[in-house]
C-alpha cells in the first residue's frame, strides 16, 4: 500500500512539474514531455496556422498529431501508431519514411505497404552532424515524396526539415528556424537541436 501511495505521489509531482513548466511559458501542454509521458502522448497538438512556405495537411487516423507538407518532396509527421496510420501515409503518396523514432511495428507496416523505411535514431540532446549528414543522404536517395518523422513531428523531424531547407533550398539558418518555431517547436527542448543545426548551417 505504501508503494502505491509513493507511486501516486511521484506521478502527482511529475504532473505538477509539467504544469509549472507550462505556466512558466517553457511549453504548451502538448509540448511538455512530462505531461505527454504521463498520458502516453495523448495530449493533442493544435494545428499551426497556414504559412506561405508549407501546407498543413492536418490530422490523420493512426498518426500522432498532424502532418506538414513542406513541398512536393518533403513531409513531416509524428509516430505512426497503427496500420491505418501507415495506410494514411501511403495515401499521401509517400514513398520513403525517414524515422528518428523507429519501431518494429512501423518497420513491418512500411514493408507491408511497399514503403522504404530508413532509420536514423537520435534524441533531443544528442543529435550530431553525422545524423544531419545521414538525413540528407537518405532524403537525396529517396524515392520521393519523403516523410521524416519523430515522436510528435515538431522537434527532431522539424529540425531535419530545417536542415533540408538550408542545404537543399538555399534558406538562411534564421529563416529555417523561424519556420521551425512557427510550426510548434519549443525553445526549451530545442537548445541542442538548434545549436547543432547552426554549427552545420554553412557546411
Amino acid at each position: 500500500m505504501a508503494q502505491v501511495r509513493w507511486l501516486l505521489a511521484a506521478l502527482a509531482a511529475l504532473a505538477l512539474a509539467g504544469l509549472a513548466m507550462t505556466a512558466a511559458g517553457c511549453h504548451t501542454p502538448s509540448q511538455c514531455p512530462i505531461l505527454q509521458g504521463l498520458t502516453g502522448g495523448r495530449i493533442p497538438a493544435p494545428l499551426p496556422k497556414e504559412g506561405d512556405s508549407y501546407k498543413v495537411i492536418g490530422y490523420r487516423d493512426g498518426i500522432r498529431f498532424y502532418v506538414i507538407q513542406y513541398n512536393d518532396r518533403l513531409y513531416r509527421g509524428g509516430d505512426i501508431l497503427s496500420r491505418a496510420g501507415m495506410d494514411a501515409v501511403k495515401a499521401l503518396g509517400i514513398k520513403t519514411i525517414i524515422s528518428v523514432t523507429p519501431t518494429d511495428e512501423e518497420r513491418a507496416w512500411a514493408k507491408e505497404c511497399g514503403l522504404k523505411y530508413v532509420e536514423i535514431p537520435f534524441g533531443w540532446y544528442d543529435m550530431t552532424r553525422e545524423h544531419l549528414d545521414k538525413f540528407l543522404a537518405a532524403a537525396d536517395a529517396g524515392p520521393a515524396p519523403i516523410l521524416v518523422k519523430c515522436f510528435g513531428g515538431d522537434l527532431r523531424a522539424g529540425i531535419l526539415a530545417a536542415h533540408w531547407r538550408i542545404h537543399r533550398e538555399g534558406w538562411t539558418a534564421q529563416r529555417a528556424l523561424d519556420e521551425y518555431f512557427r510550426l510548434d517547436a519549443n525553445t526549451w527542448d530545442s537548445v541542442n537541436l538548434v545549436e547543432v543545426l547552426k554549427a552545420n548551417a554553412a557546411k
